[in-house]
């Protein structure tokens, strides 16, 4: 049971590299010199995008659009619980560091378990929004998931998760590479209720 715990951890939390603060600014980007007043926000955006510039705001609905084109294809995967040469690709292409994903994916297959049912996200907002760095895009969200309908078997019998009782924050990072024209995702950590 605590080798599944340990699985389920290590699938949940798909780490990836420099996630800390350090790695992307934590707030809007500044909308003008101190001396001059900043513009005002069209009543469409929403308060957590207020901040930031329409570039900004633009990048960041894209990459979380990407985002959730990313987690659906890999719960996909996760839901057959086995590797194929489909699922490293996809991870190689969309993951910010496809090994991790690829040996998550390994470790839940080799251990007889999968993944299904549904995620409902309650809420998604900003944590941080950098755009052209020397070494790309980085957007950090924090997105509230609600996990009570997911399911996990082990060796085709329903295993108890009482982690997904209440829904959770998680930081995720989304990286655009300079050489690149897509997003790459990767969860940094789960933390607290919400």
């Amino acid at each position: 049971m605590l080798r599944l715990r340990l699985v389920l951890a290590t699938f949940l939390v798909l780490a990836c590299a420099s996630c800390g603060e350090d790695s992307a600014s934590t707030g809007p980007s500044p909308s003008g010199s101190p001396s001059t007043s900043a513009p005002t926000t069209p009543s469409s955006v929403p308060p957590e995008l207020a901040g930031y510039s329409d570039v900004e705001r633009a990048a960041y609905e894209t990459a979380v659009v990407e985002y959730d084109a990313f987690i659906k294809r890999s719960d996909a995967f996760y839901a057959a619980g086995e590797t194929t040469v489909e699922a490293k690709r996809f991870f190689q292409r969309y993951a910010v560091d496809w090994s991790i994903a690829w040996g998550n994916l390994a470790q839940v297959a080799n251990n007889g378990i999968t993944v299904g049912g549904t995620t409902r996200t309650v809420w998604t907002k900003p944590r941080s929004i950098k755009l052209g760095a020397d070494l790309g895009d980085v957007i950090v969200v924090r997105r509230c998931l609600d996990e009570s309908g997911r399911v996990i078997k082990q060796n085709g019998k329903t295993v108890d998760q009482p982690q997904f009782d209440e829904p959770h924050v998680y930081t995720i990072r989304l990286e655009k590479r300079p050489e690149e024209d897509r997003w790459r995702s990767g969860i940094a950590e789960q933390g607290q209720t919400c």
